[in-house]
């Protein structure tokens, strides 16, 4: 009789990321609040409720930091860890990505009104001859969750472009994506380009997508490479801080 392999069966596949409660949570919030449902509606996508609940905090005058902190935060941050663990994929994020948009929406001019400083401007893109933008849209999305001002400029993005948005902006960091194989040489042709026109150290350039790596990211001359949006944003944390030459 066949011996069957037992350590085949006990795997049990990626570790179930657990839900980050936001310490102290009640203090900031009034009396008899929760934030239990909203933090279920963005983990499961519901923006209908999460649009709902938003509303009802700003009526109560709940601190916009507060409703983005304690109440959108928690449930999409539980998805990205999934993701980034491949507990779920792209169509899960995306629709968890709707309902923090959702909320985003609402809440971002309160934001802007107390004149809350962005962490950073973002130029972000796929590359020439390449019309895929799910990967880039997630991390966009997730991007301005973490507080940075995020210029996306759709797919097929011809160099000259991203040069020409990131010296208007004055860009912190610039992304390039790309999904092809066949597209993504076009990575290095638009760090190239930056180096032409004498802006290379003026930005911090990163690169993803799937036919992308490391050892690709060095190749090309990036200053790094996310294998993921939950990676790629913690990157950008780090790139904005490090020093970068004056746009004129």
């Amino acid at each position: 009789m066949m011996q069957l392999d037992t350590q085949f069966f006990d795997y049990e596949g990626p570790e179930e990321p657990e839900l980050m409660i936001p310490e102290g949570w009640e203090d900031r919030a009034p009396a008899g609040w929760e934030w239990e449902t909203l933090w279920e509606a963005v983990e499961t996508g519901d923006h209908i409720y999460t649009d709902e609940r938003v509303r009802e905090a700003i009526s109560l005058n709940i601190d916009p930091r507060v409703i983005l902190d304690d109440g959108l935060f928690p449930g999409f941050n539980l998805q990205a860890d999934r993701f980034s663990a491949q507990v779920i994929f792209i169509p899960e994020m995306l629709i968890s990505a709707r309902a923090m948009k959702a909320g985003l929406a609402l809440i971002r001019p309160l934001l802007a009104a107390q004149a809350e400083k962005p962490v950073g401007t973002f130029v972000i893109g796929t590359v020439l001859g390449d019309m895929h933008d799910i990967g880039q849209s997630i991390v966009t999305i997730m991007l301005e969750n973490a507080g940075f001002n995020v210029i996306n400029l759709g797919t097929d993005v011809h160099p000259d472009r991203f040069i020409e948005t990131a010296q208007k902006e004055s860009a912190d960091l610039v992304g390039f994506s790309a999904l092809l194989s066949t597209t993504v040489y076009y990575q290095k042709v638009t760090i190239e380009e930056f180096l032409n026109a004498g802006h290379r150290d003026k930005v911090k350039i990163l690169v993803g997508g799937a036919p992308t790596t490391q050892d690709w990211a060095d190749e090309c001359g990036a200053d790094g490479w996310g294998k993921d949006a939950v990676d790629a944003v913690k990157l950008a944390l780090k790139l904005v801080e490090t020093p970068r030459a004056a746009w004129n």
